[in-house]
C-alpha cells in the first residue's frame, strides 16, 4: 500500500512537471497576466462611443469575454479593503460586459462599486449610469425588491441637476417594481400622487399608470389610461415636434397589445395601421399588423404581403448595421419567420409553412418561445407528421413563459400534447 502510494505520488510529480514543460501552468499564468493587462488598459477610454465601441468589439468573441469578466472579478475581490484597480471607466465596461454575458455574480459587485465611486465624487452622470446599471441588474434577474430599495434611495439622495433630472424615470420603475411584488395598491397610490404633481408630465405617469394595471390584468382600465396619456400628449407644451411624435407612436404600440389582449382586434389594427402609415419602413408595425389579422384568419393574402415586407425591410436594415460594424452576421427575424409560416400555415400552405417554422425556432437566441415551438407543432400535425409534432410541443413547455398570454397558451399546448400521445 505504501509502495502504491509512492508511486502515485512519483506519477504525480511526472505529471506536473510534464504539464510545466509542456507550457500548461505557465502558460495559464502569462494568460492571466495578458488578460489583466487588457483589462487594465479599459481604463484609459474615456469618451462614451469609444467605451460603446470598445464594449461592442469585447463582446464579439463571448469565450474570451467570459475570460476577461472572470479574471476582472478576481482582480475586484483581491482588491478588496485596498485601491479598487478599476476606475470608473474601466469597472463601468466590465460591469456591463458581465451584464451583457449574463454573469450577474460578477456584474452586481462592479456596479455597487461604480455607485460607490460615482456617489463620491459627485459626479451625475456617473451616479446616473451606475444606479441605472445596477437597477436594470435586479430587473432582468427579477429581484423586484432590490429594484424596489435600490430606486427608492436613489429618490431619497440628492444630487447634481443630471442625477435630479433622472428621477422621473427612477420613479417609473420604483411603481413598476412594487407592482412586480404584488403592491399593487401602493403602486397605483404613488403613480396617481405623481400624476397629480405632475401638471407638464401627468401623460407620462399616466402611461406608467397603464403599465401598472396591465400587469394586474385590468385590461379595460388599462387600455383607458393609456388612451388617456395620448390625449394628454396632443396638448402638453412639455414635448414638441419629432419627440412627441415618437411618444405617441410608443403609446399607440403599446395599445396594439393591449387591444389584442382583449380580443379586439380590430382597434388593435386601426392603431398599426396608424403607426404604418407614419413609419412606413418600419418592420415590425407591418410584421405585427400581418400577425394578428392572420391569427384572426381575417385579411390572409394582405398579411402575407405584409409580412414578407417586414422581412426584406429588416433584412436591409441588419445589412446596413453589418456593413457599419455593428453587426457580426445578417440573418433573418425569427420573430418574423414564424409570422410567415403562421400565415401561410392559415391559408393550409402546410409545405410551404414548414420551413420557415423550422428556421424561426432553429434560432438558439430568439427561437426559444413557446408560441413558435407551438406553431411548428401545429404544422408538424397537419402535415401528419405526429412524431415531430409532440417533440416540438415537448420543447415549446421548455421554453420560458415571456408575456402573460404565454400562461394561457403553455395550458393549451399541454392539453395538445395530452391528445397527441393518446
Amino acid at each position: 500500500m505504501v509502495a502504491n502510494r509512492v508511486r502515485r505520488v512519483v506519477l504525480l510529480a511526472a505529471a506536473v512537471g510534464f504539464a510545466v514543460l509542456a507550457g500548461g501552468p505557465v502558460r495559464a499564468a502569462d494568460d492571466n497576466k495578458e488578460l489583466r493587462e487588457e483589462l487594465l488598459k479599459l481604463n484609459s477610454i474615456t469618451d462614451k462611443d469609444a467605451q460603446r465601441d470598445k464594449l461592442r468589439a469585447l463582446a464579439k468573441d463571448k469565450d474570451k469575454a467570459k475570460k476577461l469578466v472572470t479574471e476582472a472579478g478576481k482582480m475586484l475581490k483581491e482588491a478588496k479593503g485596498k485601491d479598487n484597480p478599476f476606475n470608473f471607466n474601466g469597472g463601468l465596461i466590465v460591469a456591463r460586459l458581465a451584464h451583457f454575458n449574463k454573469q450577474y455574480d460578477i456584474a452586481e459587485p462592479f456596479y455597487e462599486a461604480l455607485v460607490e465611486n460615482a456617489t463620491k465624487i459627485k459626479s451625475g452622470s456617473k451616479m446616473v449610469d451606475a444606479y441605472e446599471g445596477l437597477i436594470d441588474l435586479y430587473w432582468e434577474t427579477k429581484k423586484y425588491a432590490l429594484v424596489s430599495e435600490t430606486c427608492q434611495k436613489f429618490v431619497d439622495d440628492m444630487g447634481p441637476e443630471e442625477y435630479e433630472r433622472a428621477k422621473p424615470f427612477i420613479l417609473e420603475r420604483l411603481v413598476q417594481s412594487m407592482a412586480k411584488e404584488g403592491k399593487f395598491d401602493e403602486a397605483l397610490g404613488l403613480v396617481d400622487n405623481l400624476i397629480r404633481v405632475s401638471a407638464q408630465a401627468d401623460w407620462y405617469f399616466l402611461q406608467t399608470k397603464g403599465w401598472v394595471l396591465r400587469e394586474q390584468g385590468k385590461l379595460p382600465a388599462a387600455i383607458e389610461a393609456y388612451n388617456s396619456a395620448l390625449e394628454k400628449l396632443d396638448t402638453t407644451d412639455a414635448l414638441k415636434g419629432e419627440g412627441k411624435d415618437q411618444m405617441k407612436d410608443r403609446v399607440r404600440y403599446i395599445l396594439t397589445g393591449l387591444y389584442v389582449d382583449n380580443k379586439d382586434v380590430d382597434k388593435a389594427a386601426k392603431h398599426l395601421q396608424t403607426l404604418i402609415k407614419r413609419n412606413p419602413d418600419n418592420p415590425t408595425y407591418k410584421n405585427d399588423l400581418g400577425f394578428i389579422w392572420c391569427d384572426a384568419n381575417m385579411n390572409l393574402e394582405e398579411s402575407e404581403k405584409l409580412i414578407k415586407e417586414a422581412i426584406e425591410l429588416d433584412t436591409k436594415e441588419r445589412e446596413k448595421l453589418k456593413k457599419e460594424g455593428k453587426l457580426d452576421e445578417v440573418k433573418p427575424n425569427a420573430a418574423y419567420l414564424d409570422s410567415l409560416g403562421w400565415v401561410l400555415f392559415k391559408q393550409k400552405k402546410y409545405k410551404e409553412a414548414l420551413e420557415p417554422l423550422k428556421q424561426a425556432a432553429a434560432d438558439d437566441e430568439d427561437g426559444s418561445h413557446l408560441e413558435i415551438w407551438d406553431h411548428l407543432a401545429d404544422c408538424h400535425m397537419a402535415l401528419g407528421e405526429k412524431k415531430e409534432a409532440i417533440a416540438a410541443w415537448e420543447k415549446a413547455l421548455k421554453c420560458e413563459d415571456l408575456t402573460k398570454r404565454d400562461g394561457e397558451r403553455r395550458r393549451k399546448v399541454s392539453e395538445k400534447l395530452k391528445k397527441a400521445r393518446e
